[in-house]
């Protein structure tokens, strides 16, 4: 899924300035000291992001896919430890061939509206998510399901191999093998939705998100918060413990932290790097935060239908030309030079793989081969124009862009940022012939390497709205590397066929990993029953509140600014 970068601001800068900055943090608020999980309570976070979309088949990026794990329930799902494991699916059956799943469905789950679900929910969801006029950013995903081809282009009225075969029990038959199928199933996209959904989207369900999760959408406020409550019929009795989750929208880490240590936030996960340091190095809150597993790889993408990047040997000269441990060197804490597309918390690092390296000398000679020689000494030559590069506005998007403008200009590519906002960025990014290059982030949705490679460097990942393959690029022989391990149940070769992607992309450049990015969690102790997932960002449906009522807020520090954001004063735009 699309990962959205952490938010710096003229406003963290200005906290330096003020007494405090840097202290010891205030110490945490106590428990109440419950032996056993209680209900009851509001659990309140933020986020500096706004919630792009609430429906399932829609929203792909890290912050909407938070909230979707409160709202929407999944045939399969993941255990504490990141295993597979059945959710509304109470068990299923693959036939020997390997193209046929039979799932079961557990009985008596109520949906949001209090409806009972049924096998035909969960076709009609499937039919909603891959219709042609739903914009689902990965319906490849899904086009091994026999049929795909002719219902997602309009051609037949249904998903021919989803079928019912009973009240409670739904078959779904591919045309082969797919070594990943159960775990696309357990995306929200493929979250079975209420019958108020529709067979067909529509713009309006994103604010009446209604599953079978459990949690129900009580208030969806664009740009200020969501609020989330329980769902009382929800299957798995005795949960969810809390009453209610709310998550803030667009506010600022140095908000954040006031805010969480005022009692009025539970959970933060944006630190600034001096808070993160300062907490982490606190005794009063050891065993009060984790970091969390880095999933994520982010980047340069470079659009292959547009030049000079339509010239294999501009994009290897961008490639060489950037300094991983510089751009790194901004968020220590954060962040790891990486040089592979695929994390190392799924494919370890190995001796002798295929990797991008920071090389100037290599990037001047590519660029001569692309007719663009270039002399450092003098600083004649090189590309004639600058190049717009997308970022987006007041994230590390930005700050690393930066750096990678000085490192670009270096060896004769001059860089025009183009500074926007988050959705602007997703609806420029998406569109075939629109942006030359940019920022690139991608957090896995699944634990297998394919999940790096098929949505954003898949030929079939791209489409004329909403593509996630940025760099619109296409190359037969990766396409039939994917394929094949798509199908192979052969550990082995499926590791080689990974591996030779991950050379193609250091040869053909068109997305530059440049590094990884994980985030230190922390909570106050009276928030029982949450660690950070293994595989699903800020999981807290699980968490309770060992505390009998909010306390007062604690007040922070009187300065002029701690005054002003206790008072809901914002810095300006």
């Amino acid at each position: 899924m699309r990962w959205i970068p952490g938010k710096t601001s003229w406003l963290v800068a200005l906290s330096c300035a003020l007494p405090g900055c840097g202290g010891a943090p205030a110490p945490p608020l106590p428990a109440a000291g419950s032996p056993t999980p209680r209900q009851g309570g509001t659990l309140h976070a933020a986020t500096f992001s706004d919630v792009r979309s609430l429906d399932a088949a829609t929203a792909f990026d890290t912050v909407s896919s938070v909230i979707e794990s409160l709202l929407y329930d999944t045939l399969v799902s993941y255990d504490a430890e990141g295993r597979l494991t059945p959710q509304l699916a109470e068990r299923w059956a693959l036939s020997d061939d390997g193209r046929r799943y039979t799932f079961s469905l557990r009985r008596g789950v109520l949906m949001h509206d209090g409806r009972e679900l049924t096998a035909d929910d969960v076709k009609r969801s499937m039919e909603r998510a891959l219709h042609p006029d739903t914009p689902c950013p990965v319906p490849s995903y899904y086009d091994k399901i026999e049929g795909y081809a002719a219902y997602h282009a309009g051609r037949a009225p249904t998903l021919s191999g989803v079928r019912v075969s009973g009240r409670y029990e739904l078959q779904i038959s591919l045309s082969s093998p797919d070594s990943t199928f159960l775990l696309l199933l357990a995306l929200p996209i493929m979250a079975p939705l209420c019958e108020s959904a529709g067979r067909t989207w529509r713009a309006s369900f994103n604010l009446e998100a209604c599953g079978a999760g459990p949690f129900k959408l009580e208030a969806y406020e664009a740009g200020l918060r969501v609020r989330v409550v329980r769902h009382h019929g929800y299957w798995k009795k005795g949960e969810p413990k809390l009453d209610a989750v709310e998550w803030q929208l667009g506010v600022q880490p140095f908000t954040q932290r006031f805010k969480f240590e005022r009692g009025e936030l539970d959970y933060l996960r944006e630190l600034t790097e001096a808070d993160s340091q300062q907490y982490r190095s606190s005794a009063a809150w050891a065993g009060q935060g984790a970091w969390e597993s880095s999933l994520v790889t982010l980047g340069v993408f470079m659009n292959t239908q547009l030049p000079p990047f339509d010239d294999v040997h501009f994009r290897r000269a961008v490639a060489f030309a950037i300094d991983r441990e510089q751009v790194s060197s901004v968020r220590p804490g954060n962040t790891t030079p990486r040089a592979r597309m695929v994390p190392a918390s799924i494919t370890p690092d190995r001796p002798g793989q295929a990797h991008h390296r920071y090389d100037p000398a290599r990037a001047l000679e590519e660029l001569a081969l692309a007719g663009y020689p270039y002399d450092p000494a003098t600083g004649r030559g090189g590309y004639p124009e600058a190049i717009e590069y997308l970022a987006i506005i007041d994230s590390f998007s930005q700050q690393s862009a930066e750096l990678i403008q000085q490192q670009l200009a270096r060896v004769g590519v001059r860089l025009r940022l183009s500074v926007v906002g988050f959705p602007t960025f997703l609806a420029k990014s998406g569109r075939p012939r629109t942006v030359k290059m940019g920022f690139a982030g991608w957090h896995a949705d699944y634990p297998d390497p394919s999940t790096f490679f098929e949505p954003i460097l898949s030929s079939r990942s791209i489409q004329e709205e909403d593509s996630q393959n940025a760099s619109f690029f296409a190359n037969a022989e990766l396409d039939a590397l994917l394929d094949e391990a798509r199908i192979s149940t052969d550990e082995a070769r499926r590791a080689q066929l990974f591996e030779r992607a991950e050379q193609l992309v250091v040869e053909q450049a068109p997305w530059v990993p440049v590094h990884d990015y994980r985030a230190f969690e922390l909570w106050q102790p009276y928030l029982r029953g949450y660690r950070p997932h293994p595989l699903l960002p800020q999981y807290v449906r699980g968490a309770w509140l060992d505390r009998a009522e909010r306390a007062a807020s604690r007040r922070a520090p009187r300065t002029t600014l701690a005054w002003a954001l206790g008072r809901g004063w914002s810095a300006p735009r």
